[in-house]
């Protein structure tokens, strides 16, 4: 027994350190708990703006053919004529296959004339939709589709290749915009700028198109030969994101 007792004093001393140590630790942390953290004192809401200006590559042209006859069977087989002879001056120009395609067509009746003497037309539309990845070749190609039938120019939209890589830039430069104008509310306000809480881009960013388009109809059956003018300008891609950012006191 005598053998015994050294060891007991030696177990006890060991769990009296131990449970020592444990209630420092709890009060320690109970301390830590208890210190006041920051709280957020409001919330900057702020709208940052990016613009990425571009030039274009490439535009889609949606070219109509439109015919009326009081015999729809005549006013649909003069459309077919003169859309196909479209389609076959736009390969002639140079335009691939796998870019052309035809939009809709649509068949509808009118009436003309006067209240006494009403008279029953058929109106036929057809659209060719083209895009030309060459735009020193675009005025050319316009004017080749005037010549061969085409009446009725719907749609003139100038792209780019790059139009992917400007919008992301142009995300960036948005949230860089959103950053600054927090920091600026935060030290005029002589807070603290906190890390963002909500982000969210405003809808969906569409490039606008500064041109100047200039197709002049009468001239297609009168000159030998067409080449519209055609300014394609630049393109804007401009993103909006809101961004709520957490304001501290000091």
């Amino acid at each position: 027994m005598r053998r015994q007792w050294p060891w007991l004093f030696v177990f006890g001393g060991l769990a009296l350190v131990l449970t020592w140590f444990t209630t420092t630790r709890r009060s320690l942390t109970a301390v830590r708990a208890a210190e006041p953290s920051p709280t957020p004192m409001r919330l900057a809401r702020v709208t940052g703006v990016g613009r990425v200006t571009l030039s274009p590559d490439m535009a889609v042209v949606r070219l109509g053919v439109r015919t009326e006859d009081p015999d729809v069977s005549v006013a649909v087989a003069e459309n077919v004529r003169r859309a196909r002879a479209v389609y076959d001056a736009l390969k002639a120009a140079g335009l691939d296959e796998k870019d052309l395609h035809t939009a809709n067509l649509r068949v509808y009746r009118t009436t003309r004339g006067s209240r006494d003497n009403p008279k029953t037309i058929f109106v036929v539309e057809n659209a060719v939709v083209a895009r030309v990845r060459d735009l020193d070749a675009l005025g050319e190609v316009l004017g080749a589709a005037l010549q061969a039938g085409a009446n009725m120019v719907q749609d003139l939209r100038f792209q780019s290749s790059r139009y992917e890589e400007a919008l992301t830039e142009a995300r960036r430069l948005a949230l860089e915009d959103a950053k600054a104008q927090a920091g600026l509310m935060a030290e005029v306000l002589g807070v603290t700028l906190g890390p963002p809480r909500n982000v969210s881009f405003v809808g969906e960013p569409k490039p606008r198109v500064e041109s100047a388009v200039d197709m002049p109809m009468a001239a297609a059956k009168a000159a030998p030969s067409l080449e519209v003018p055609v300014e394609a300008g630049e393109l804007q891609v401009t993103v909006r994101v809101n961004v709520e950012f957490e304001l501290y006191t000091p």
